[in-house]
Parts: structure tokens; C-alpha cells; sequence
């Protein structure tokens, strides 16, 4: 997950490199890490949950990397909160160990421009000086969605309840311009790769050899899905990857492990609750639009 979460941070910024700047958008994943397993599950993780996505939809599209750390903040604050300590201090080693290894060999194998740290909080600056107000209501329809759907999720009452929202969090973004055909086409992809896990974790004589085997050939796959504009094989990459490397991590802990069928059900609510929201933000963009042409 770190190494994952290391390339795409780096590799976002596609036209510019500063390995500072990297680390310290990787930091966003440890403190939502340690922030989610400090805080548990009560109404002050709930809080967070719901304002985060406000700072999600401000600082959305002012640059690739720092979107991208907002979002693994999100879902490694809902992964750690289900941590027991153990596993919050092996999580923190691995993140620790893969960022650094991912990061370092990223910047020493890339050829782009090198920039300072004060150009960047400038290009920032430059980009999100004040609030942007009418994306309140936007990102006030997203938190409302998450929340519920950690609720309903946990509701269900099944172990590492995050399928739900992470599948959530993957598939809606704040881009404006065709969200609800990005979020089916997200939803697509993410079912059918669940399916696939599903069918393939399940295999007991075949197992950890093709858990091993699907990392890989995600891992192989996803720099081929970034210079591609199908969003659905993009989706089935990436979150193929990381929903391998939990249930890895959950399997070697417990060799008797089944992949739970409640996983897809999990990311159909997920899927679900994106695509109603997709829709309510969609309509609440029509309408502003519309009183925006009346004025004039």
C-alpha cells in the first residue's frame, strides 16, 4: 500500500519533482493512519470523516499530488481505525519502509524539471487564494454520503468494514465535468475486480500463489492504465492492487482465510451511495447554473 501510495503521489506531479514536497504529501497518509487508530471509532472520528472532504473539495485540482494525498488520508484514517495495535505498528513500519524505498528510486529514475519548495506553495497560492463557496454544498453532499456509508456499512456488522467507503472514496471525485459517467463507469470497474478477487481468493489450493501473481499483474498494469482514458480499466488497475495487498495482509495472518462475500456487497453499497451522490451534486450544479444565467 505504501509503495502504491508513494508512486502515484510522485507520479502525479507530472511536470515537476521535489522529493520534499513528496514526503511531506506522504505524510497526510501517516497522519491519517495514526489520527483514525487514536481516535477509533466514536463521535470524533465521525467528525473528522465529515470535514474532511471540505478541505478534499477546496484544495481539489490545484495540483495532482497534493489531491491524491487528501484522498489515501481519508482511507487510511477509516483503515486505521479498525487497526488493533499490533497491526497499527506493523502498518506504520510498512508505510514507512515503502514510502521511502518508492519515493527515493522514483525521484533518482525521473527526468523531470527539479523545483523548489517556494515555487510550489506559490503555484499553490497563486491557484486557491480564498474559499471557494460554491463548492460548500458539494463537498457537504460527499461527507454526508461517506459518513452514511461507513454507517450502513458497519451496520452490517462484518470485519475491515472499509470496502464500503473506500470503494466510495476511489470512485468519486470533486471533477465537475462528467461525474456520473465517471462514477458508473469507477463502479464498473471496481465490481469486476472484486469479482475476480472474490473467485480468486477463494481458491484454496491456489492460495498465497495467486495473490502473489495478482499483485504483480496489477502492479504491471497500472502505469499502463495512467496513458489510458478508459476509466474502468483504470479502476479495475488500482483497485485491484490495493484490495490484493489487504486481503495479503489479512490472509497470512489467518491461512484458513476465505474472502468474505460480504465484500461485494460492501462495494456495491460503496458504489451505490457514489452514485446517488454523484447525481444530488450533478442536479445541485444544474440548478446553480441555471440561477447563475437568470441573473444575467
Amino acid at each position: 500500500m505504501s509503495t502504491l501510495h508513494g508512486y502515484t503521489i510522485f507520479n502525479k506531479a507530472s511536470r515537476y519533482k521535489n522529493i520534499v514536497y513528496s514526503l511531506l504529501c506522504s505524510l497526510f497518509v501517516f497522519v491519517g493512519s495514526a489520527l483514525g487508530y487514536y481516535l477509533g471509532i466514536n463521535y470524533l472520528f465521525f467528525i473528522v470523516l465529515f470535514l474532511a472532504p471540505f478541505f478534499y473539495y477546496q484544495f481539489y485540482n490545484i495540483d495532482s499530488s497534493l489531491d491524491m494525498s487528501i484522498k489515501y488520508f481519508m482511507i487510511f484514517y477509516i483503515i486505521g481505525a479498525t487497526l488493533n495495535k499490533a497491526s497499527f505498528d506493523g502498518l506504520v513500519i510498512g508505510l514507512l519502509i515503502g514510502t521511502f524505498i518508492t519515493l527515493a528510486f522514483c525521484y533518482s529514475m525521473s527526468k523531470r524539471e527539479k523545483i523548489s519548495l517556494f515555487q510550489i506553495k506559490k503555484y499553490i497560492s497563486l491557484k486557491r487564494d480564498k474559499l471557494n463557496y460554491n463548492l460548500i454544498y458539494q463537498s457537504l453532499i460527499y461527507s454526508i454520503g461517506l459518513v452514511l456509508c461507513v454507517l450502513v456499512s458497519r451496520a452490517i456488522n462484518v470485519d475491515h468494514f472499509f470496502w464500503a467507503p473506500l470503494t466510495f472514496i476511489f470512485v468519486l471525485n470533486p471533477k465537475l465535468t462528467n461525474i456520473i459517467k465517471l462514477t458508473r463507469d469507477r463502479v464498473i470497474g471496481t465490481l469486476i475486480v472484486v469479482f475476480v478477487l472474490y473467485l480468486s481468493f477463494n481458491t484454496a489450493v491456489l492460495m498465497p500463489y495467486i495473490g502473489f501473481a495478482l499483485i504483480l499483474l496489477f502492479s504491471f498494469l497500472i502505469p499502463i492504465s495512467n496513458n489510458k482514458k478508459n476509466n474502468v480499466f483504470g479502476t479495475f488497475c488500482i483497485t485491484g492492487l490495493v484490495l490484493s495487498l489487504i486481503e495479503m495482509s489479512i490472509y497470512f495472518n489467518n491461512v484458513d482465510y476465505h474472502l468474505l462475500s460480504e465484500r461485494i456487497m460492501e462495494t456495491l453499497i460503496g458504489g451505490l451511495f457514489a452514485i446517488v451522490c454523484s447525481y444530488c451534486i450533478k442536479s445541485l450544479m444544474k440548478r446553480s447554473t441555471v440561477k447563475t444565467h437568470s441573473k444575467n
